[in-house]
């Protein structure tokens, strides 16, 4: 019995790499869901996380010029995700206008397009969480400001992080 078994495990060779035998050996029994290729994101920029920052908010506008209050959650150079409670309605794929003010020494208004990647809902509360990729309008002078903000907030991170282990 062990030599049958001895003689289904592969040797380790340089031109198979050890997941390959590993899943053959031990195949998955329930293929793991791949997200559609519209929602896969090759990220140019580095995201920004807000939950150990001060809370950012932006305002979305639709077509028909509702206002939609928006928590910002993360934020990169190409988009944002952000939480919102109001139940407008909203669609994947729409193009929605944007606003932000990036908190600098200076308050810095960004004013742009983006489309709506996706929605999210929430069992336990009635918030959604949407993913807008900012669009091509995106002024260069804008995404810089965005990038010096990232840059700027991590770098303070990263302090806090050091004086929080030397205390």
């Amino acid at each position: 019995m062990l030599s049958k078994l001895q003689a289904a495990i592969p040797t380790l060779t340089n031109d198979l790499p050890v997941d390959n035998w590993v899943n053959k050996i031990f195949p998955e029994k329930t293929p793991q869901k791949r997200k559609p290729e519209r929602l896969l994101e090759q990220r140019e920029y580095y995201r920004l996380d807000m939950k150990h920052l001060p809370p950012l908010d932006a305002t979305l506008i639709s077509k028909n010029g509702a206002n939609i209050d928006l928590e910002i959650l993360n934020i990169s150079a190409s988009g944002l995700s952000g939480k919102i409670t109001p139940s407008v309605p909203l669609f994947e794929n729409q193009l929605l206008n944007v606003a932000f003010v990036l908190p600098f020494d200076e308050p810095m208004l960004v004013k742009t397009s983006a489309s709506l990647l996706s929605i999210e809902t929430s069992e336990l509360s009635d918030a959604r969480v949407l993913r807008l990729q900012f669009s091509e309008g995106l002024e260069d002078w804008q995404r810089e400001l965005i990038h010096v903000y990232v840059l700027k907030k991590q770098l303070e991170l990263i302090q806090r992080r050091r004086e929080w282990q030397t205390s």
